[in-house]
């Protein structure tokens, strides 16, 4: 027993050093504002200085008709592996209502990062938004929990940080007849 722990020991030791942690986060069945009728699911690596993190995004909407743009933006200093449309653009059509997107990231420098996603649903009577933040961490955790605040995110009284994101507002003036 003692001879099978003592060769275990460092290959386990080993699996545990190249297995990269994931982070994942869905905003299916939380509170969200009246918006677009979109949720998402979002898995991330979190991974060290100059690796790359694969970001798996899926958008899915009740909707059975119309289309749905996406404008992706990402952190300054947060670079893509793969070259993307940053306005996506997918039709909803009856049975498909779910959408992929595939993203790989890496970073020279460590810290929270954030991809930003703002929707919008096209639907028969009008067009909805909503805005999503899907946060990628890169180096180590205790070094980005002591990050300064940028000016993409804010803090609040009770010192939680929150990410800003783009936003479309529509003002429209209505006229007595």
């Amino acid at each position: 027993m003692k001879k099978l722990t003592l060769l275990l020991t460092p290959f386990i030791f080993i699996l545990g050093l190249n297995a990269q942690e994931i982070n994942q986060g869905s905003t299916f069945h939380q509170y969200s504002k009246p918006g677009a009728p979109i949720d998402m699911r979002y898995t991330t690596q979190k991974v060290d200085l100059n690796e790359t993190s694969d970001v798996n995004i899926s958008l899915s909407t009740t909707v059975t008709k119309g289309s749905v743009s996406v404008l992706i933006t990402l952190d300054e200093n947060l670079k893509s592996l793969k070259s993307f449309d940053n306005n996506l653009s997918f039709e909803i059509k009856p049975g498909v209502q779910d959408f992929l997107i595939d993203l790989q990231v890496k970073s020279e420098k460590q810290g929270l990062y954030y991809i930003r996603l703002l929707t919008k649903v096209h639907k028969e009577y009008g067009s909805k938004l909503r805005s999503f933040a899907v946060p990628v961490y890169i180096g180590q955790e205790s070094a980005i929990k002591s990050k300064s605040i940028s000016s993409s995110m804010k803090a609040l009284g009770s010192g939680e940080n929150i990410s800003v994101s783009k936003a479309i507002e529509t003002i429209q003036i209505l006229k007595e007849k």
